[in-house]
């Protein structure tokens, strides 16, 4: 196991340690929810340059319009000094904001339809001197439904609603269009799948060769205290790797970032290798 994957997989341990704490003491789902988003936020705050701060509210435009409440906000205070700066800041002018994340415990029909009303309601406001789109994620800590059923229920979506990006760490799923997903791609098409867990020997990977479950009724398996979740893949079943979904969700989100402003990518995108970014369509 190389650098990367010993301090990703250390990164996953300690956010499903955080929440899974929170939420056997916090009995409110509201307040859990709450919690969770602090938790991927927390994240955040370590991984995306100093410039950007990492907030929640609601975005506005020049015409009074609203956006719907937005779990995470994140937006740069150097380049762009926020307008309600005398303030703890809840509303944000559109022109102001890098990028949206909304954050779900669970993702399942309800969470993936509430996602795309959101997005639809930053679409909606009006962005002066052609500032950029903000990027918009969509989070899930776990799901209720296989990863072929959460794909279904993405492309169920209006095209202009869907997410650019979305990771459910269990059962490891990620989805988004081409070009946010592959660094170098600049197609449009809607891809979804899983990040199984490769076979490793003698510190290679091995392609197309995946870690085959032991557990035969529980729906994940513990191995050297990391959690996997187990995925039916080809009449098998396989190990998911969350802790990969989880590092290509946040670099994926780092070059959304970073290309609204004209930068140049993040220096992690040079370290994943093809075998990094391998992802498993969903439909098996």
């Amino acid at each position: 196991m190389g650098i990367i994957d010993e301090y990703w997989t250390g990164v996953l341990q300690r956010l499903q340690a955080e929440v899974s704490v929170f939420n056997r003491l916090i009995s409110h789902k509201g307040e859990r929810g709450r919690e969770n988003e602090q938790a991927l936020a927390r994240v955040l705050v370590g991984l995306i340059p100093r410039r950007f701060i990492v907030g929640t509210g609601l975005l506005f435009d020049r015409q009074g319009r609203q956006s719907k409440q937005m779990d995470i906000v994140v937006y740069d205070v150097i380049d762009t000094p926020t307008t309600l700066a005398q303030t703890t800041q809840l509303l944000f002018p559109v022109e102001e904001i890098a990028c949206c994340i909304e954050v779900k415990t669970t993702v399942n029909s309800k969470a993936v339809h509430d996602s795309g009303e959101k997005k639809a309601s930053i679409l909606a406001l009006d962005r002066a001197d052609g500032a950029p789109q903000p990027f918009f994620a969509l989070f899930g800590f776990e799901s209720n439904a296989s990863p072929n059923a959460l794909a279904q229920r993405l492309n169920a979506l209006p095209e202009e609603q869907l997410p650019d990006l979305v990771c459910v760490l269990d059962p490891g799923f990620i989805a988004g269009f081409g070009s946010v997903l592959d660094p170098v791609g600049v197609s449009s098409e809607y891809r979804s799948g899983v990040t199984l867990l490769r076979d490793v020997r003698d510190g290679v990977r091995f392609p197309g060769e995946y870690v085959d479950a032991q557990e035969r009724i529980k729906s994940w398996e513990e191995r050297d205290g990391v959690v996997y979740p187990i995925v039916d893949y080809q009449n098998r079943r396989v190990l998911s790797d969350p802790s990969r979904a989880l590092l290509l969700f946040c670099e994926a989100l780092l070059r959304g970032i970073t290309a609204q402003e004209g930068r140049r990518r993040p220096v992690l995108s040079h370290y994943l290798t093809d075998d990094y970014r391998e992802i498993v369509k969903t439909k098996f």
